[in-house]
């Protein structure tokens, strides 16, 4: 068993359990895997989206008790879908003014939030962002996920998340954690980046062996930047970003207001 001081804890120094609900039989978590409550892995084990699947059986639910690897979980609004258009909203509000997450995470009045979006949003961008968002040849896209082991599948979406992940590694963070209002009342959920950041405690695994050319990748990245000239947001990127980060907040306070409204029929139905 892992000792507590590899894990994350809770300001008590207890070892953070969360739990993921599936219906399919593996070992090994994917990347940008959800975890959260037992109450939330319940929850989306009733969703409706799991019927469509013919290679599943519906009649046997597996929810999986994980702890966490020690390291940081950097907060972020519940993105409700995961497109690359969410993330890389949240990319450019990390590299152009962190606080914005901060402020919608915590309901900030959003004028102020846009004011301060319009603002920053006149800055250079860092080469990061269009690096990680960048359109390349498929051959590129084999070549370059072939030097990693994160995706096996080499897509251009594989990429963007492959590279968005090394990203934020480079920064010292090691998966996000969310306030999640869609399958509960707003306990924290965590989505890790690779599987050896979580320990499955319902068996024992070994680390999973990876195969990353760090000196390949490390080139493709620094041929990106010598040639890379340093840019502004468009009007439409600008206009396309802050909606995106105000679709994540609508979303949030609809979701506060749904899963108070659920607390209320319940009360009426006691």
């Amino acid at each position: 068993m892992t000792d507590n001081i590899d894990l994350l804890c809770d300001k008590s120094g207890k070892a953070i359990s969360c739990f993921h609900g599936t219906y399919y039989d593996f070992d090994y978590f994917l990347p940008l895997t959800h975890f959260g409550t037992e109450f939330s892995a319940r929850t989306v084990l009733n969703e409706g989206k799991w019927k469509r699947d013919k290679n599943i059986d519906i009649n046997k639910p597996k929810i999986i008790p994980v702890h966490f690897r020690k390291g940081f979980y950097l907060e972020i609004p519940d993105l409700n879908n995961h497109y690359v258009e969410d993330w890389q909203a949240i990319i450019l509000a990390f590299l152009l003014d962190n606080t914005i997450i901060d402020d919608i995470d915590n309901l900030q009045k959003w004028d102020d939030i846009q004011k301060k979006c319009e603002l920053v949003a006149l800055k250079k961008l860092p080469y990061h962002y269009d690096f990680i968002s960048q359109s390349i040849t498929d051959d590129k896209i084999k070549q370059e996920i072939s030097y990693e082991s994160l995706y096996d599948k080499a897509n251009a979406e594989n990429l963007f998340l492959q590279r968005m992940i090394r990203f934020f590694e480079s920064v010292d963070i090691n998966g996000f954690s969310y306030k999640n209002f869609t399958e509960c009342g707003g306990d924290n959920s965590y989505i890790i980046f690779r599987q050896n950041n979580v320990v499955r405690t319902d068996k024992t695994l070994p680390s999973m062996k990876t195969h990353v050319d760090t000196k390949k990748l490390k080139h493709i990245e620094q041929e990106f930047v010598k040639n890379y000239v340093p840019r502004r947001l468009t009007i439409l990127e600008r206009e396309k970003w802050i909606k995106q980060l105000h679709d994540f907040y609508d979303f949030r306070i609809a979701e506060i207001a749904r899963q108070k409204e659920k607390l209320i029929q319940c009360g009426k139905q006691k």
